[in-house]
């Protein structure tokens, strides 16, 4: 497609123009949309361009408008055809987007081509991007200097299904496949396999347990049979994706006991859980299981008040979401922080000085990198534990100075061993530190260790003592108070959510992060109009009272 010509004259039929009237509070949305984001969008325009041709095929829609539409969307959680009607017979949309009273709009399927487009364009960011670029502009965001940041589930778009459903329909999605682009007449077993998965259904609430085995057994025989047919076959059908998804929805269901395709026991973490969003994962948020679910996981930051005081009731945030990115439902937060402020970094973002979070964040290495790059990582560190027994003195009980490689145990014993214990593979770095001949009469002996020979040993991480001091802190009022400004990233995350970001609009991990990006910027310009209306109504209120 090619680029249209940018809208630069108005003309009587604009909807400003003809309904001027509907929208001439200052505090409507509509209007504040108009005059304060769709600029940012008209801004974004250079990057947008990038996506097509200059002068080839019919002309597309117009990328600020599609980028606007989108953005509404989500803003008001409207589907594609609500979108398109919209368009059509909404005057608060066609004010905001500043289109004719008479436009026709376009088709809902354009929508998602323009995704398609962004996604492949790798301007997926591009709505988050522009609204962040018109709130400094207006100077509503500063360098960020503090951030706090969380992390929550997002379900993915499919259905929950067993394992023995996962495998045949991933059979039946490649043999669809092979019928396609016809290569059935190449498959001795054609008959066989359309009857067993295309054509048959089957009553699974009448099947007994042995009879489900013996489904998914079959199902293995059948998925091994069609991996042995296509390694002889062109590489148009070997190495299409239906192939690649059989063949590793296989491995992962099964494993071979007497040359027989056998159910796996215990399956690893990342498995396809739906053939038809591949990249969605199983999941677990604690140890207890109380929260789990199939799809991805979301890493949102935001802006922290200067001065940390909360807003009084009713008074809109000033704070916005600086980064929202979507990781695989398997990574670890502290992966989701590095890609983050990678992220941050790449688009021009920059990482902030003082980074609020959770435990889950805070580890020895991190706390170590943070003060290696003169930033400050504020969040409670996780307890100790204690694998002897309640009653038992935890590593938080000794004094450890890793640079003096000297511990103090709690009866006051100085170590008299200190030992370095590095991983090669890992690169892992602990020390083991011992009392020897220090222990046999001491009068803590029983609450200090449960070994046979009667001494403890303390195995540490190798910045250990910076996670001792952050135990310590907690403890103290100063850092409560700090970490209140943790806990507006909870309500970000409500909102985030109930605006519909807790179950993913499209299938594949690329278009779920598309979703949340816009996500992201739908919340920062719902908070953006609210903030302008309050600052509006607070001086009309002024004004009256002068």
């Amino acid at each position: 497609m090619s680029l249209p010509d940018a809208k630069v004259q108005r003309t009587l039929f604009d909807v400003p123009v003809l309904a001027a009237g509907l929208f001439k509070s200052r505090t409507n949305r509509y209007r504040i949309f108009r005059e304060k984001v769709l600029p940012s969008l008209w801004a974004a325009r250079k990057q947008l361009t990038e996506l097509y041709c200059k002068d080839n095929g019919r002309p597309a829609i117009e990328p600020v408008l599609a980028l606007g539409v989108t953005l509404l969307q989500f803003m008001e959680k409207a589907p594609d055809r609500k979108a398109e009607e919209n368009v059509k017979l909404h005057l608060g949309w066609k004010y905001a987007l500043d289109v004719e009273i008479d436009y026709e709009g376009f088709d809902h399927s354009s929508l998602g081509n323009f995704r398609d487009r962004l996604v492949e364009g790798g301007a997926d960011r591009i709505g988050l991007d522009a609204l962040l670029n018109g709130l400094r502009e207006a100077g509503l965001m500063r360098k960020n200097r503090k951030q706090r940041m969380d992390s929550t589930h997002v379900l993915g778009a499919v259905a929950k299904m067993s394992r023995l459903e996962v495998m045949r329909e991933t059979i039946r999605l490649f043999l669809v496949h092979v019928k396609r682009v016809g290569y059935e007449g190449r498959m001795c077993n054609w008959e066989q396999m359309q009857e067993g998965y295309l054509d048959s259904e089957i009553a699974w609430h009448r099947l007994s347990k042995d009879g489900l085995k013996e489904k998914y057994r079959q199902a293995g025989r059948d998925a091994l049979g069609l991996i042995c047919w296509l390694r002889l076959q062109a590489s148009e059908i070997r190495d299409h994706d239906k192939a690649l998804l059989l063949e590793r929805v296989f491995f992962e269901q099964y494993e071979f006991e007497a040359r027989e395709p056998q159910r796996r026991k215990v399956e690893t973490s990342g498995v396809v859980q739906n053939p038809h969003d591949p990249d969605v994962q199983w999941a677990t948020k604690d140890l207890a299981k109380k929260t789990q679910w199939e799809g991805y996981k979301v890493q949102i930051a935001e802006t922290v008040a200067e001065d940390g005081k909360a807003k009084k009731k009713g008074e809109p945030t000033e704070q916005f979401i600086t980064e929202v990115t979507t990781t695989e439902a398997i990574a670890s937060d502290l992966d989701g922080r590095r890609r983050v402020e990678e992220n941050q970094r790449e688009y021009g973002q920059g990482v902030a000085d003082e980074l609020y979070v959770d435990a889950a964040y805070v580890t020895d290495d991190t706390l170590s990198e943070a003060q290696e790059q003169g930033r400050e990582l504020l969040g409670p560190a996780r307890p100790s534990g204690n694998p002897s027994g309640k009653d038992m003195f935890d590593a938080d009980a000794f004094d450890v100075d890793i640079a003096k490689r000297n511990a103090i145990c709690p009866a006051g014993h100085e170590s008299r061993q200190c030992s370095r214990l590095g991983n090669h593979q890992t690169g892992q770095v602990n020390y083991r530190f011992e009392w020897a001949g220090l222990c046999d009469d001491c009068e803590l002996q029983k609450q200090c260790t449960r070994s046979r020979s009667g001494r403890r040993m303390l195995v540490v991480g190798e910045h250990h003592d910076l996670l001792q001091q952050r135990r310590r802190e907690m403890r103290t009022d100063a850092f409560k108070e700090r970490m209140h400004q943790r806990n507006g990233i909870e309500g970000t995350i409500s909102e985030f959510t109930r605006a519909g970001g807790r179950r993913s609009r499209y299938r594949r991990l690329e278009k779920t992060s598309l979703a949340n990006y816009f996500q992201g910027a739908a919340v920062n310009a719902n908070r953006w109009i609210r903030l302008m209306q309050w600052q509006i109504e607070k001086e009309d209120q002024r004004e009256k009272a002068a």
